[in-house]
């Protein structure tokens, strides 16, 4: 069987078991991607057709818009710029689900703070920055007090408000003037979904070019009660596939719609919530493939989240049963997949916080499958770089049997830090235990 050869976009340190699998079965040339200019756009087609690549994908938020923009230009099918604005502004994803929760759009250009407090139905509320991600410009109101301070942040922070605008120049660019939604704003102020009544989960799925929504995988998120993130685990562990013909019906609903503005031949990752009474609700959709959870299906189901990526955006069928099939079909399947968050709350080296040593032996006895390091042993972390959740230091990919990969983490979390975690750091949820 003959070859493909496609792009990969800006792929980061731990991809690279990944690329080597890859590389098994079709050729890969990697494509560094830095701005969105046609002339910078224009050069990469041109390299990309003189080396006979058929397709690129990325998979982090940064490279989506390249993966349209190249994409379209070596002819291929893509997501319209209107589908892709909507996934890029967390008020317009939030306008097409069909039962939301309480949400506003909040513009702190054209409303005064006395206007934005007097509209807010629900305290304490969510704060998003619409366009932001990786966590940034997310926050908990509880008072007055607390959003007029983030309102008169932002303000003054002219910086931001160019690095948003300049984005959304981009964005917009090529979308009629009519089509445009009415408003695009920089907030959206949202339920507060307290974290001991739902739980959180990750569903991957794709359209095809005629506009089906096809299933593909799902994992579900686990967090501490102060919502500090503890990891990612597949299969869910708190679902059963029983519910999968559900999930269905409302992905159906909604990325439908999102089909109907053009969303077309591409991966879309979707974070939603089911609450104890059974209620789903999003969370936000990217308008990509979750790139951490290529090995989560890879160790537990042998699929290429990345090959299929670049497959679907050449127009090539998949060649494999896809995760949400088997998990669907046959239940829970021998191996689970859990990505170990390692995250500091402290100022300093980060060296002093954990134990790298510890993890590089843990790495080379063949106890933890990937190592991503997202900050280095030197890198020294300070009041600025905090945020609610803490900072990311590390994700940690181990698999087996469920009782394996709970009991696994428990055991990497004692040790790895060296300094003892305050408990309300560590509090696990009830069902966090082996044999549970």
């Amino acid at each position: 069987m003959s070859k493909h050869k496609f792009g990969f976009l800006s792929p980061q340190p731990y991809m690279e078991k990944a690329l080597k699998d890859l590389r098994l079965v079709d050729n890969i040339e990697i494509i560094e991607t830095k701005g969105w200019s046609d002339s910078e756009i224009d050069v990469i087609v041109e390299d990309c057709k003189a080396k006979g690549v058929e397709s690129v994908a990325g998979f982090a938020q940064k490279d989506a818009f390249h993966h349209i923009l190249i994409n379209e230009k070596l002819g291929l099918q893509v997501p319209s710029r209107l589908a892709f604005l909507y996934c890029m502004n967390k008020y317009l994803m939030r306008e097409l689900e069909t039962n939301p929760n309480y949400y506003d759009w909040v513009d702190p250009a054209t409303e005064t703070n006395e206007e934005i407090v007097a509209k807010i139905k629900e305290w304490p509320f969510m704060l998003k920055n619409t366009s932001l991600s990786l966590g940034r410009g997310v926050f908990r109101i509880d008072d007055k007090e607390g959003l007029v301070k983030i309102l008169n942040e932002y303000r003054a922070d002219d910086a931001l408000q160019k690095e948003i605008a300049d984005n959304y120049l981009y964005y917009k660019k090529g979308i009629p003037e009519a089509d445009l939604p009415e408003k695009i704003p920089p907030f959206i102020a949202e339920h507060f979904m307290e974290i001991d009544r739902a739980i959180e989960y990750c569903y991957e799925g794709y359209i095809t070019p005629e506009g089906k929504v096809m299933h593909y995988a799902l994992t579900e998120e686990v967090y501490f009660s102060n919502h500090q993130a503890l990891g990612y685990i597949t299969p869910p562990i708190s679902l059963t596939n029983e519910i999968a013909p559900e999930l269905e019906a409302w992905m159906d609903d909604y990325m439908g719609k999102m089909s109907d503005l053009g969303y077309r031949n591409q991966f879309f990752n979707i974070e939603f919530w089911i609450t104890h009474e059974g209620e789903i609700t999003l969370v936000e959709i990217n308008p990509r493939a979750a790139h951490s959870y290529h090995y989560n299906y890879k160790l537990t189901y042998d699929n290429s989240l990345y090959g299929d990526n670049f497959r679907l955006a050449a127009g090539l069928p998949l060649e494999k049963v896809n995760p949400w099939e088997k998990w669907k079909n046959a239940g829970d399947p021998e191996t689970y997949t859990l990505i170990v968050l390692i995250t500091a709350k402290e100022t300093g080296r980060a060296g002093d916080i954990v134990d790298y040593d510890y993890i590089d032996q843990e790495d080379k006895n063949g106890h933890i499958d990937v190592v991503r390091l997202t900050k280095q042993e030197d890198d020294v972390l300070a009041d600025a770089d905090m945020t609610s959740a803490g900072v990311m230091l590390m994700q940690l990919w181990v698999s087996g049997s469920r009782d394996e990969v709970i009991s696994r983490e428990i055991e990497i979390r004692k040790k790895v830090y060296k300094h003892t975690q305050k408990d309300n750091d560590t509090k696990y949820p009830d069902y966090w235990k082996p044999g549970s």
